[in-house]
Parts: C-alpha cells; sequence; structure tokens
C-alpha cells in the first residue's frame, strides 16, 4: 500500500505521540481529569485512567485507519481510474494520510494538553 516508506514512517511516529505524550502525562495529571465543558465550566470529570481518556490518547490511530479504510473503499469503488492513475493516486493518499494522521494526533494532544 505504501510505496513510501518515509510517510509510513511519519504517519506511524504521528499516530504514537499522542500514547507516548499521554503515558508521560499520566503522573501529573490529577485523579478526575475534565472531559467536557459548558462554556468554560468543566461540567463532566472521568478518572485519567477512564477508557474515554485513552480513547482520547488513540485519535491519532484512529484517524490513521479511517483515511486507510476509506482509500480501501475508494480503491475499489473506481478501480479502473485508479490503475490508469496509480503513481499520482499514491502520492495523494500517502500526503492524505500523513495529514489526516497528524491532524488528528494534534488533536488528541492538545485535549490531552487542556487536563493537566
Amino acid at each position: 500500500m505504501f510505496k513510501n516508506k518515509i510517510t509510513f514512517s511519519l504517519s506511524a511516529v504521528a499516530a504514537t505521540a499522542p500514547v507516548l505524550f499521554y503515558m508521560y502525562l499520566y503522573r501529573r495529571m490529577p485523579d478526575f481529569v475534565p472531559v467536557h465543558y459548558d462554556g468554560a465550566v468543566a461540567d463532566r470529570f472521568a478518572l485519567k485512567g477512564s477508557y474515554e481518556i485513552i480513547m482520547i490518547s488513540l485519535l491519532g490511530w484512529l484517524g490513521f485507519g479511517m483515511i486507510k479504510l476509506l482509500q480501501l473503499l475508494l480503491r475499489r469503488l473506481f478501480l479502473r481510474s485508479y490503475i490508469e492513475n496509480l503513481a499520482v493516486v499514491h502520492r495523494v493518499w500517502n500526503a492524505a494520510t500523513l495529514l489526516v494522521t497528524a491532524g488528528f494526533s494534534v488533536l488528541a494532544i492538545y485535549t490531552l494538553l487542556a487536563m493537566v
């Protein structure tokens, strides 16, 4: 799938960064962290080890999985045009995968920083 190993490696690093950041911040987090705000006031809290917080740290991998699934579905749907433009399509999808994964990872890191 990935013709460019560098793009795959960067996507994997971007997806893993929020998980490592969560592990780094875990000791510094309070026992209960805010997970929902109404305006500027936190109105819902969760334990720092709850599944909600772990899922936030996995947002990078979620973005990576979603874009790869979308790529697979669109490739099957438009197989003929995919084969005709293979080199361009691979470059575009590699770039899109990296951008979406990085975007979800930045969102996860920003959210984790707001909890500390």
